[in-house]
């Protein structure tokens, strides 16, 4: 079939086509009007050819008022261009304009759009317009590279023998660990309280694709989670989701390995060294005060002997004065993370400098411990907290990174940095099971994640905090750069554990059999050893092409609100809707 809008594309045209007579079809990206001829950047999805109108043309006085971003149609000749652009494809032609025919008409843009060295333009407005932005390169690139991506990953996991299905997006409400966008049911109107919920993720139904005799799946899943807003965090993302029957933990991370090996070497990354390192979670509390430690970082936290019963005695070593501004910062990370028993010591003063509990002080055997701590003898401050549990070596991590990743201290504090372009992958793997919050037990991964050692919790029960506060997980993540970019588990295949599990968190019987029954009732005909892991792909695409934040990964994200600006959406809705949804406002006046 022949196209009447193009012959040819913006982006393919070289001297092979000298002479041709060719029809493009684009967007004006610039123009530049000359007194004997108009020079016009014609652009597309594939690149950008130059356009020239002479001053002789039937077309040149109605092109020379048209505004950029309008859609022409151009037919003319392909000549050789006088003076080359070496950065484009297109660069040694150009095309001698015959006709030209305007498509559509645009009125002036809200912000530059090829301007790509000096753009400026807010981030609001950006998304309120954000056709407009996808339309440049460095956003137009970002959506070329996530197909890129999304491809390869399906290519290897067919490869890899995994069938690929989908699962529902309205869905059952059941508790994952944020809260659910829930979604209103005409057909179930004069019921109280029924509702769909939006997927947090495709755990029970991935887990029954098990049960189903599925051996390998995989999805690339829309999830929904209505959480606390951050740069890397959206309402709605995309997850590669895995899953595979009859394997354990090690059999996961070799897959995602080789997976992670093909992406590399299809985008020509730094060279990965694989293994992958591994950390156990109190490993990398204890080490880096972080459960997501970033490796670029290469300064690692000290422990020293206590003279205080139940606290633990932390240190971390900096080549830093502590100005004003220094205190301040410091402070802010502390209260932060609830760190109460916190001391700076001074190497230069040979004396604790700054106290937040004048109770709480050194040994001299403390002192020389903590000389000794400061290998090089190069650094001339300490930061120290005596606290309970994690708290400690959790501040302390939060300074660590606040030296070695604050933009204006990066420069200072180099010698504490690998190569900030690098990444810096590792494992954290055998995660509490169990964690405390309200005075109660709750899971720390989700309520599906296996124990190591499934025994052990067979012979507890719920009141027993200190000795299911022990137990650990066959729980993974993938920790890149300082962020969490894939995380799975070993799951329950047992009924008797998965409803041991349920008790311990004391879900009452009658919701989990609301709320669980179905996948229970799975348990009882016959289910497969299986575990699996999830990528969220936003946040890794992320960090694999450094931008910012998450939403620059998306076609039509959120604000930092929530709100689509695009669409202005949530909004509100005619109230005949909710009548058929047997749905009413209440306002709280209170």
């Amino acid at each position: 079939m022949v196209n009447e809008y193009r012959t040819n594309n913006c982006g393919n045209l070289t001297k092979e086509n000298l002479k041709q007579n060719v029809i493009l079809s684009g967007w004006v990206h610039a123009i530049r009007v000359k007194k004997n001829a108009i020079f016009l950047d014609l652009r597309d999805s594939y690149g950008l050819t130059q356009i020239v109108i002479k001053n002789d043309s039937p077309d040149f006085d109605q092109i020379k008022k048209i505004k950029v971003e309008s859609v022409i149609q151009v037919t003319g000749q392909v000549i050789l261009r006088h003076v080359a652009n070496p950065k484009l494809i297109t660069g040694e032609i150009e095309v001698v304009s015959q006709k030209v025919k305007i498509l559509s008409q645009a009125k002036a843009i809200p912000f530059v759009i090829n301007d790509e060295n000096n753009f400026t333009a807010l981030e609001d407005l950006r998304l309120k317009y954000r056709y407009l932005d996808l339309r440049r390169k460095e956003m137009f690139d970002q959506l070329k590279f996530k197909h890129r991506f999304i491809t390869l990953v399906r290519q290897f996991l067919n490869s890899e023998n995994f069938l690929e299905v989908d699962t529902p997006v309205l869905t059952k409400s059941t508790p994952e660990g944020a809260r659910d966008f829930l979604v209103p049911s005409r057909i179930k109107r004069n019921k109280n309280n029924v509702f769909y919920a939006l997927p947090q993720s495709p755990q029970l139904y991935k887990q029954l694709l098990m049960v189903s005799g599925v051996d390998k799946y995989y999805q690339v899943a829309k999830c929904f989670r209505d959480e606390d807003f951050r740069a890397d965090r959206q309402p709605e993302f995309q997850q590669l989701d895995l899953e595979m029957a009859f394997v354990k933990q090690e059999d996961v991370i070799e897959l995602v390995e080789k997976l992670l090996d093909c992406i590399w070497n299809e985008f020509k990354l730094p060279q990965l060294i694989f293994p992958l390192p591994w950390l156990s979670y109190q490993e990398a509390i204890d080490l880096y005060g972080s459960d997501k430690p970033d490796l670029r970082c290469v300064c690692k936290i000290v422990s020293l002997s206590s003279n205080i019963k139940d606290l633990s005695l932390k240190a971390f070593w900096v080549n830093d004065k502590f100005s004003d501004a220094t205190k301040k910062a410091i402070l802010r990370i502390v209260e932060q993370h609830q760190g109460q028993n916190f001391l700076v010591y001074s190497r230069e003063k040979n004396r604790i400098i700054f106290n937040t509990n004048n109770q709480i002080t050194l040994t001299a055997e403390q002192i020389s411990s903590l000389e000794k701590s400061n290998v090089q003898n190069d650094k001339n401050l300490c930061y120290l907290t005596y606290e309970v549990n994690n708290i400690g070596a959790i501040v302390l991590g939060a300074i660590r990174t606040f030296y070695c990743l604050d933009q204006e201290r990066q420069t200072k504090h180099s010698d504490f940095l690998v190569n900030i372009n690098t990444y810096r992958f590792l494992w954290v793997v055998d995660w509490p099971m169990f964690e405390k919050f309200d005075n109660k037990i709750s899971a720390a991964h989700h309520p599906f994640t296996s124990p190591l050692i499934p025994e052990q919790i067979l012979e507890l029960n719920k009141q027993d905090f200190k000795s299911l506060l022990k137990i650990k997980s066959s729980a993974y993540d993938l920790v890149l750069n300082g962020n969490e970019v894939a995380g799975g588990s070993v799951r329950i295949f047992s009924k008797e554990l998965q409803e041991k599990i349920f008790a311990i968190l004391e879900i009452k019987p009658e919701i989990v059999k609301e709320q669980f029954g179905f996948f229970l009732e799975a348990f009882d005909y016959g289910i497969p050893p299986h575990a699996g892991i999830a990528f969220g792909i936003d946040r890794f695409l992320m960090l694999l092409t450094k931008v910012n934040s998450i939403r620059d990964t998306i076609a039509f994200p959120k604000n930092n609100s929530g709100i689509d600006l695009l669409t202005n959406s949530p909004s509100a809705v005619d109230l005949k809707q909710l009548e058929i949804l047997g749905l009413k406002i209440l306002n709280d006046k209170k």
